[in-house]
């Protein structure tokens, strides 16, 4: 997922949520929210840490998710 979230352009709600589909497909999803949430934001942190700071778009839309019960709130609907 980390490799997909770096290198797709332009980067969507579309597009995150196939890599999360392809996750799912490859028996990576383990079905428990806290558990997700735990390495969607792992995950994030190791993007952002590897997104050049000129692509700020992509910067800020990864930043737009949150973190901790924020994500899990979005994870919900």
């Amino acid at each position: 997922m980390e490799e997909f979230l770096l290198t797709r352009k332009p980067l969507d709600i579309v597009r995150i949520s196939t890599a999360l589909f392809v996750r799912v497909e490859e028996g990576e999803w383990t079905g428990v929210l806290k558990k997700e949430v735990e390495n969607f934001e792992n995950v994030l942190k190791r993007v952002l840490e590897r997104v050049l700071s000129e692509d700020v778009e992509r910067r800020k839309k990864l930043q737009g998710f949150g973190t901790g019960k924020k994500l899990a709130k979005r994870v919900r609907r």
